[in-house]
């Protein structure tokens, strides 16, 4: 049975799920790809889900594909993450009624180096994994929070890398790297390296100085992280005399209450 049908027959209750935008866009041929929480959940990450971010070929097509099911515009909570880039990226949000699981967010494949949302495969039953590979999931990620000048998407961005090598267990593998483009192979190895303090000014121009060299192929790949040649160095020193202040005051503490 179609996707399309499959969509109608169900029950109200049902239809509306957080799910039932995939199958709308299904039904009428529209692909899709997922983005943020539900990719990083595809590959191992215990992240929590909130919303359903998709990445579409066309805004345009998707969102009135929607609205012509029963989606309408919508707004997301005033203190929501900084999913996107203000400056650059597209972004529409609609829900089905009042039901918070029927959100659904629809991003531009456009600003998102490297993952393309091929309109002529088929979006039936026979369609592709709605997710992107791991590498171009990683690669997107990386290079928008190189790319980005807006600080609160950069954040954000870096939260779901930190998810991945948290959680995902191919990213520790060093064939991973292999799999990256090339121009971004020695971001990766940095943050495996734990050597640098990612979000700060300096690492980030010294990351893009990194990845323009690499572009220029003039950059030797190394293993054990770039922190001697640019960037904000992890003081683990002074880590060290933190965690000893604040595990010796923890100390005290427990004995007073005993």
């Amino acid at each position: 049975m179609s996707s399309f049908f499959r969509y109608f027959m169900t029950s109200a209750s049902d239809r509306h799920s957080r799910w039932a935008p995939c199958d709308v866009l299904r039904a009428n041929h529209i692909s899709y790809i997922h983005w943020y929480e539900d990719a990083l959940r595809h590959y191992g990450s215990k992240t929590i889900v909130f919303f359903l971010y998709l990445i579409v070929d066309s805004v345009n097509d998707a969102e009135t594909c929607l609205r012509s099911a029963g989606w309408t515009p919508a707004t997301l909570p005033k203190y929501s993450p900084q999913y996107y880039d203000p400056a650059i990226d597209e972004q529409t949000v609609l829900v089905f009624g009042d039901d918070p699981e029927a959100v659904v967010i629809l991003l531009s494949a456009d600003p998102w180096p490297g993952v393309g949302v091929s309109s002529s495969e088929s979006a039936g039953d026979c369609a592709p994994c709605p997710y992107p590979t791991l590498s171009k999931l990683y690669n997107a990620l990386a290079q928008r929070s190189l790319d980005t000048d807006c600080d609160a998407f950069r954040c954000y961005l870096n939260l779901q890398l930190a998810y991945l090598y948290l959680h995902c267990a191919e990213l520790a593998s060093p064939d991973f790297v292999l799999t990256l483009p090339e121009d971004i192979r020695q971001y990766h190895l940095d943050w495996a390296s734990e050597t640098l303090c990612i979000q700060a000014p300096q690492t980030i121009q010294h990351e893009r100085e990194v990845r323009e060299r690499a572009r220029r192929g003039d950059w030797v790949l190394m293993y054990q992280g770039s922190a001697e040649v640019g960037g904000l160095k992890i003081d683990r020193e002074y880590e060290a005399a933190l965690l000893a202040r604040v595990s010796a005051k923890a100390g005290v503490t427990q004995t007073e209450r005993t």
